[in-house]
C-alpha cells in the first residue's frame, strides 16, 4: 500500500521515540570463511539495521535513505529472500554529534542480531561507532560517508561505502571554480573530520589549479545559527568565489552573508553533498540562492525515473533524492554478499562484499544476480547509484557527480551538469 508524501517517514521517527584501514578482501580469505562456516553453525538469515538521520544537522538527507532502505529489502524479499530466508531490516536513528543516539542505536541493533549495519551519513558520527561495529565482527556499511581518512581506517576489513570519498569531490568543486574563471577563493568549513577533509582537498586542488585560498574559516559544528565573525572573517579577504562546506547550517551563514551583500546574488557562491539538497529551505529566501552552484554524488536521476518515483510513493517529497540511490545499491550489495558467502555472519558478508561489485558477469538487479550466483556465477552488480567497482579498501573507484545551480525559485533542473570522477 502507498503512503501519501512524509507519512511513512513520519511514523519510522514516531516509532523510534518507542523503540572507513582498508576493508579490503581477497578471493582466497572469502573462499577460507565460507568453508569455515559450511564446518560450522550458520547465520542464514540476515538482519540489516541502519543508523540513517531521522533527526540532528542531516536530518534533511534522511527521508530517501531511509525509503532507499526500505525500498531495497522490500525487493530483495520479493525476489525470495537470501540463503532460503527473507532479510529483516530494523531502521535507526544516527542524530548528530551533539547527542549520544548513534551508540544507543548502535547497541540495540547488534543485541538484535544485525550483522549489516547501514549508517551512519554523517563521517564523524561513523566514527563514534565505527569501533564498536567492525570491532564485534559485523559489517558497517554508509551510503553517505565521504571523509577521506575512512579510506585507511583500521576496521578489520569491515568497513564499507557506496559514497565516494571526498579526495574526488574535492577536485570536481575546485575544478569548476577555477573552470568558471574565480582565483581568490573564501572556504568556510564545518570544523570536523568531513569538513576537515573537503575542506584539505578542495584548497589543495583550488592552489594546483593556479588559485588562492585568501580567507580559510573553520568553524565549530555546534555553533548555534550565528555566523557574524566567521562571516566577517571571509567577506574581509575580498574573494571573488565563496566556497561553504557545511550541513544544515549553511541556510542562516547564507542569510549572514546575503545581509553583508556578500550572498550568492553578489559573489560567486559553491556548496557540496553536505548543503545542496534543500538549502532552499535552510534559507530565509531561496531566491538569495540564485547563481550558487554546488556539486553531490549522483548519477543523472532523469536516467532512473522508475526509482525516484519510488521513493516519492514512500514519503520523499521535493526531489531531495539525494543518497537514496547509494543507500538502496548498499542494502543490495549487502544481500548479494550474504548469498555469496551462503551466511549472514558479519565476517562472511564482509569478505564476500569487494567482489560483488567488480570482476564478474555485469547484472543490475536483484533477481539476475541471485541468479547467477545461484548458477555458481562470479557477479558485477552495477547498481542505480553505480557502477561501483570496489576498491579493496572497500569504496567506488569513480563516481558521478551532479552540478547543481540555484534559479530564482531553487534548484534549476534544466542546469544540472554531471561529471565523472576518478
Amino acid at each position: 500500500m502507498k503512503k501519501s508524501n512524509m507519512k511513512r517517514f513520519g511514523a519510522l521517527v514516531i516509532g523510534l521515540s518507542f523503540v572507513a584501514v582498508s576493508c579490503g578482501s581477497s578471493d582466497e580469505a572469502a573462499t577460507e570463511d565460507t568453508a569455515a562456516a559450511s564446518e560450522g553453525d550458520c547465520i542464514e538469515a540476515l538482519t540489516i539495521g541502519t543508523i540513517l538521520p531521522v533527526t540532528g544537522s542531516l536530518a534533511f538527507l534522511g527521508p530517501p535513505e531511509v525509503i532507499g532502505a526500505d525500498l531495497a529489502v522490500a525487493d530483495i524479499n520479493a525476489a525470495g529472500g537470501i540463503n532460503g530466508s527473507d532479510v529483516v531490516l530494523l531502521q535507526g536513528d544516527s542524530g548528530d554529534l551533539t547527542t549520544d543516539i548513534a551508540n544507543t542505536e548502535v547497541d540495540r541493533l547488534l543485541s538484535a542480531g544485525a550483522s549489516v549495519i547501514i549508517g551512519a551519513a554523517s563521517s564523524s558520527v561513523s566514527k563514534t561507532v565505527i569501533d564498536k561495529i567492525t570491532g564485534s565482527g559485523n559489517v558497517m556499511f554508509s551510503p553517505a560517508n565521504t571523509a577521506a581518512d575512512l579510506t585507511t581506517y583500521d576496521d578489520n576489513n569491515l568497513y564499507f561505502r557506496t559514497a565516494p570519498s571526498d579526495i574526488l569531490q574535492g577536485k570536481v568543486i575546485a575544478d569548476l571554480v577555477v573552470r568558471e574563471g574565480h582565483t581568490n577563493a573564501a572556504i568556510l568549513y564545518r570544523q570536523d573530520s568531513w569538513g576537515q577533509g573537503l575542506f584539505d582537498s578542495v584548497s589543495a586542488n583550488f592552489e594546483a589549479a593556479g588559485g588562492t585560498v585568501v580567507a580559510a574559516v573553520a568553524y565549530a559544528p555546534d555553533t548555534q545559527n550565528t555566523f557574524d565573525a566567521e562571516v566577517d572573517q571571509a567577506v574581509a579577504a575580498m574573494p571573488d568565489a565563496i566556497i561553504i562546506l557545511g550541513f544544515e547550517e549553511s541556510g542562516p551563514m547564507i542569510d549572514t552573508l546575503h545581509a553583508r551583500g556578500a550572498g550568492p546574488t553578489d559573489i560567486a557562491t559553491y556548496g557540496s553533498d553536505g548543503n545542496i539538497s534543500g538549502l532552499d529551505k535552510l534559507v530565509s529566501d531561496p531566491a538569495i540562492l540564485e547563481g550558487m552552484r554546488g556539486s553531490e554524488p549522483s548519477v543523472d536521476l532523469a536516467t532512473i525515473t522508475s526509482f525516484t518515483d519510488r521513493l516519492r510513493d514512500g514519503g520523499v517529497a521535493d526531489e531531495t533524492y539525494v543518497y537514496g540511490a547509494e543507500t538502496y545499491d548498499a542494502v543490495i550489495i549487502s544481500a548479494l554478499a550474504a548469498a555469496v558467502a551462503g551466511c549472514s555472519e558479519g565476517t562472511l558478508v564482509g569478505a564476500a562484499i569487494n567482489d560483488v561489485t567488480r570482476g564478474g558477469e555485469k547484472c543490475t538487479t536483484i533477481d539476475d544476480c541471485l541468479a547467477l550466483i545461484a548458477a555458481g556465477t562470479e557477479i558485477d552488480y552495477d547498481g542505480i547509484g553505480g557502477p561501483y567497482d570496489f576498491t579493496d579498501a572497500g569504496e567506488p573507484a569513480e563516481a558521478s557527480y551532479r552540478i547543481a545551480t540555484f534559479g530564482p525559485n531553487g534548484q534549476d533542473a534544466d542546469a544540472n551538469e554531471y561529471i565523472f570522477a576518478k
